[in-house]
Parts: C-alpha cells; structure tokens; sequence
C-alpha cells in the first residue's frame, strides 16, 4: 500500500497530537485500589477516554469487565499481530522540579513537555491515528487481525497485561512502541531487589518513588547535617534544611536502566555520611560499592556479553533503626541467568563484606531475537525508508518493555535518542517532529508486517 504521507502529515497528525494533549493530562499513575479501578483512578480514567476514543474513530473496542486492561480490533485475518502500548506513567516526583504541571502539557522549542509524553502516550497516539489512517484508506490485512492492546500497568506490577494474556492468549506476532529506534532485538534481565538489615542505625533516610526511578530525593536526620551539607556542597548537590534536624538531598530523576543519566541523591548522601565519619552496613555499602559505579564492578566481575552490562539503580531507600531497605534495579545481560549466576554471587557479596540481607522482589524474563530474523529485518527496512538512516543497527537495551510478555514481540521505537532520554525524569518531553517521524514509521511498518 502507498502512503500519502502529506495527508499523514497534515490531516491525521494534528488530531493524533491535539489527543496525545489530552490524554496526557491524566494523572494514569498506579494508586490505591477502588472499586471498578484494580490500579487507581488514574488508570481507570485513561482507560475509559482511549477505549472512547477508539469508539468514536470507527475500531471495535473491548475494555475488561474489570477495567484491567482494553484493546481495540482491526480485520479479520485467522493470526493475530498485536500492538502492546501502556497508558499507565510514573509518578511525578517532586512537583517543584517542574517548568509545568506535569499534567498539563506544554509546548516549549519544539518539544511536549508533560508525564507520558514519550513513555507511552504519545506513542500510543501515533500508533493509532497510524492504524486510523490505514482503516480510512481501505487496508486490510488478509493474514492477521490486527489488536492493539492498552495496558495498565508497565510500570509497575505488570498485572494488567499478565490479565489480558490469561483471558486471550498470545498473539502471533507485533511490536511494543515503547523502546528505541531502529528497533531493538534483545532485552536484559530485569531483578528487582530488597537489600535489607535490621542493624540500629542512629539515623533516618528516606526517599525514592520506584525501582526503576534514580531516586533523586531524600531526607536525613541525623548527627553531623552540617557536615554533611557541606561536603555535598562543595560536590555541586543541593541540599536545604528543613527545620533544624532535617536535611534535603535533591539528585536528578531518570530511568533506572541509564542510572548515569540521572543524579542519585541516596548514594551521594551516603558517600558524604562515610566521608565526614558516620559508619553503618547499609550506607557503608551504597558509599563503597553503589556511589556512581553503575555497573557493580567490585561484586561482579564479567557479566557482559553481547547485549550489554550489568547495571545497577538504587531506587528507593528506607533507613529507620532496626529496620534498612534499599530497593535496587538491576538489568543483567540476556545470557546470565540470574538464579545462577547473578543472585547467588550478589547474596554471598552481601552477607561476607556487609552482614546485608536479600530480598527477590521480581525477576523479569530476557528478550533476544536473532539480528537476521525476517522480523527485525522488515522493522530495520521500515525506519531506514523513512529516516534515511542506514548506519544505525539492531540494538541490545536494558530497560523492559511488553515485548518480554510474548514471544515474537520486539521493541519498536519510540526513542531516537535514548542517551538523552528523559522517560522517567523530571521534564518529561517528545520532539513534536519526532512524533511526526513515529506517525510515519508506525503507519508504513503496519503494513509492511501484517501483508
């Protein structure tokens, strides 16, 4: 099928943008369970409005009974090519860190600034209008049925779409816009971990919002603040003073799998407690084997391969007497299986040098499809026609998507840039022109994968 991408452009573009506007001022984070919203309002209300909205675009529109899920349905081929999105976003953090509310998107040099914009509502949007398009133009796919899926909670517990797969299966093949450009053919492990202790500290700290958030604030109470302060000081951490017996570290958020593109205020606040002489297991630990070594070398030693490092994100951080959590994001190279290798070195690390325990919060599954598979050969075609880009090649990333829910499925963009990516991070944005690129790549790969 020929695509005009001048009516693209000018005509279905607007309307994706104008929606991925609204959209992104729902608040779709995951909160307290009520009654008819498993994971929220939030999520509830967006999930409400797209599954509306694909009514109203002419789709045939499910949303579960229980509101955990939705998807909308295009064609009627006997196999099944999903596109698996999330509505659901990270909470916003500090609000304060904001150029606007993070719920009420705005332009500013060409960019959308608002929480969602890039991971995965504005995605979500250009894959729509993309399937929109190809709905007003008269395609059909004589092979699949094409679903696009809307989950709830990616970001979180990933409830939402383990749900749907129990309802309805796995689909025969697709792709999740919620990684890089040009397409990524395989995905780390991802271990989410509790390392604790019950030893007394004389201190309290807290702060972080997610594991897979650098956690870029916390509080200290505790003796030496002065000291403290000052040594972050002179490092260029800003601090203020809450009171008389409370200190504020402010870091700078982002996605846990890139933890150096953001500033962790845990760790820095513990190297500056073991710098001015305040000595305790768990600060000891993030001062001496976390504090900006991303990659744990001290612990491990050789787990790398093809796909990548070892990386380590320090995520949340509770410290009270008696009772330390630090909750950790690891992503392991897809050919180390943690229950061999990764968990059992980092246990025996832990309990031998710091007397620390280890909780297994989660454990999610690698992605690796072969570079030369027709799969990642029609997505490479797709982005150098429209980008023009024949260098760029198949990539190895540490951040999870959907794309570990099904086998089959890879990450297909929406991420140019994922060095200066700000998914997670304060000041979320996408590139409007960039938007326009995914409502151009999607709408011609659709077709290209489902002929």
């Amino acid at each position: 099928m020929i695509i005009d991408n001048k009516k693209l452009l000018e005509v279905y573009f607007p309307e994706a943008y104008e929606q991925t506007k609204k959209i992104l001022q729902i608040p779709s984070f995951k909160t307290e369970a009520l009654p008819n919203a498993p994971f929220g309002k939030g999520t509830k209300d967006v999930l409400d409005y797209t599954i509306k909205l694909a009514k109203e675009l002419g789709f045939d529109a499910h949303q579960d009974k229980e509101n955990r899920y939705g998807f909308l349905d295009y064609g009627n081929g006997e196999k099944l090519f999903v596109i698996l999105c999330h509505l659901d976003v990270v909470p916003p953090g500090n609000m304060s860190e904001w150029v606007t509310d993070p719920f009420k998107p705005i332009e500013q040099d060409g960019k959308l600034i608002g929480r969602g914009s890039f991971d995965d509502k504005g995605p979500t949007m250009m894959n729509l209008y993309a399937l929109k398009y190809l709905k007003d133009h008269g395609f059909k796919s004589e092979k699949y049925k094409i679903r696009m899926i809307f989950g709830l909670t990616e970001e979180t517990t990933w409830e939402s779409i383990r749900a749907y797969i129990e309802d309805y299966g796995i689909a025969d093949a697709g792709y999740v816009p919620d990684g890089e450009f040009p397409v990524v053919y395989a995905e780390k492990w991802i271990v989410d971990a509790d390392i604790v202790s019950t030893h007394p500290a004389e201190f309290e700290i807290k702060g972080g919002s997610a594991y897979n958030v650098i956690c870029d604030l916390v509080t200290y109470k505790g003796p030496k603040i002065n000291e403290i302060q000052n040594y972050l000081s002179n490092q260029n951490i800003r601090t203020s003073l809450n009171g008389y017996h409370e200190l504020v570290v402010q870091g700078a958020a982002g996605h846990g799998s890139l933890p150096w593109v953001g500033v962790n205020a845990a760790t820095w606040l513990a190297k500056a407690m073991f710098e001015v002489g305040i000595n305790h297991p768990t600060t000891d630990f993030l001062a001496k084997e976390v504090h900006t070594n991303y990659n744990a070398t001290r612990i491990f030693q050789g787990i790398s391969d093809e796909t990548g490092d070892l990386t380590q994100n320090l995520g949340i951080i509770e410290i009270k007497n008696g009772k330390q959590r630090l909750a950790f994001n690891y992503r392991v190279p897809v050919f180390t299986k943690p229950k061999e290798k990764f968990i059992p070195q980092l246990t025996k690390f832990l309990k031998e040098n710091y007397n620390l325990g280890i909780e297994i919060i989660g454990i999610e599954d690698s992605v690796y499809v072969p570079k030369d598979s027709d799969l990642i050969k029609k997505l490479m075609k797709v982005y150098q026609e429209v980008t023009g880009d024949m260098v760029s090649q198949p990539l190895a990333i540490g951040g999870g998507t959907y794309a570990k829910s099904m086998p089959n499925i890879v990450a297909f963009g929406a991420e140019f840039d994922i060095e200066k990516s700000t998914m997670h991070a304060y000041n979320e944005y996408v590139k409007i022109d960039d938007l326009k690129k995914m409502l151009e790549i999607y709408t011609k790969a659709i077709t290209l994968l489902t002929e």
